[in-house]
């Protein structure tokens, strides 16, 4: 009994050890610090600028150095660029860039993922605007050849005195039929004709031209003969010479049954080649523009090359783009498209009869090589 007693007690008092912190017992370790984050960065942004145009949207894909469900946050500095962007894959990033004013500006993107560092993109972005309001005005609602309101015998033909702001686009609704007239005898004088190797050129140089100006494939058909085809949406080549004016050509604007005439009397000094790209320019709609040397629809031809200068299809795809019958506007780029046609005032009926007396009113266009 002694001994019974004697083992309680002693077992009692290692408990109430153990309850004290005797006997080795200690305070609780403090849990281990978390792991650092995963670094997470870009692995291919371009340190070069991004050069886009005004009212165009640049593409480009950024990738992470890990594949990871990330969130994306991209921002600018200023208001010339808009920004937009979707990750197609994890790790992947498609960031849209479309420019809305001349600028420089800074373009930050963000990726945030748990337990990662956060990956910081930046691109420097250039954004230039092509767009020239003089060379608008010239090209497409004849600033250049009557500027203002313009009362001479010409523009009331073509334009019944409206000044520029109340003109509407002469631009075809689509590309027309070319068919080149071999030949052309005029009352009085002699009769003009194309040579085989001028054909040649000219079948050459009229898809080049159209396809320049409104910046789609040539679609159209070329055809020759002695006749005229005089029907709407065809274009009558025809030759003529100095018996009838000193010019390199003469062009109707923007008839849906328009004329071209090319002076083969001339071709010392007038290269058939740019004259007929000119000549399909006014065809297509197209007025003179201010001569900078470089311009095809300049009035004076000389020395000049055989292509649209690509400031010229900028503006002509913008017009070709506008459509037919469209007020006059500052920027096209903010502008609706789709005026009706019969607004426009042009491609009325027109026979090759009159030739002569169309020329005399101004309705052609002379393109002096002087």
């Amino acid at each position: 009994m002694k001994d019974r007693t004697l083992l309680v007690a002693v077992a009692l008092s290692g408990l109430v050890a153990l309850a004290c912190g005797d006997g080795g017992g200690g305070a609780p370790s403090a849990p281990p610090p978390p792991p650092p984050p995963t670094p997470l960065s870009w692995s291919n942004v371009e340190s070069d600028p991004v050069a886009i145009e005004v009212g165009e949207t640049v593409e480009i894909e950024l990738l992470l150095t890990a594949a990871v469900d990330a969130t994306y946050s991209p921002s600018a500095e200023g208001e010339i660029v808009t920004l937009a962007g979707e990750s197609p894959r994890a790790g992947v990033y498609t960031l849209e860039i479309t420019g809305s004013e001349a600028g420089e500006t800074t373009v930050t993107v963000t990726a945030t993922a748990p337990g990662y560092t956060t990956a910081t993109a930046t691109i420097t972005v250039s954004v230039t605007d092509p767009f020239q309001l003089s060379l608008w005005r010239e090209l497409l609602f004849d600033e250049f050849d009557c500027p203002g309101s313009a009362l001479n015998e010409g523009c009331v033909a073509f334009w019944g005195g409206r000044a520029v702001e109340d003109r509407i686009t002469a631009v075809l609704p689509s590309q027309p039929n070319f068919h080149i007239k071999s030949s052309l005898r005029l009352r009085g004088n002699s009769t003009y004709r194309f040579s085989r190797s001028e054909i040649e050129t000219i079948r050459r140089a009229i898809p080049n031209a159209v396809s320049q100006a409104t910046g789609e494939p040539w679609a159209g058909v070329i055809t020759s003969g002695s006749d005229w085809r005089d029907q709407n949406g065809w274009v009558d080549v025809a030759p003529i010479g100095d018996a009838l004016s000193f010019a390199c050509g003469l062009a109707d604007v923007g008839f849906l049954n328009g004329t071209i005439l090319l002076n083969v009397d001339a071709l010392e000094r007038c290269d058939l080649e740019s004259v007929t790209v000119h000549e399909v320019g006014h065809a297509l709609g197209f007025f003179h523009v201010l001569d900078l040397g470089d311009y095809i629809m300049s009035p004076h031809l000389t020395d000049i090359p055989p292509d649209f200068h690509e400031e010229e299809q900028y503006h002509a795809r913008l017009g070709w783009e506008l459509g037919r019958g469209a007020r006059y506007t500052p920027d096209p780029r903010k502008s609706s498209s789709g005026a009706a046609a019969t607004e426009s005032g042009f491609g009325g009926p027109k026979t090759n009869d009159g030739l002569l007396r169309r020329i005399g009113r101004g309705e052609l266009l002379m393109c002096r090589s002087d």
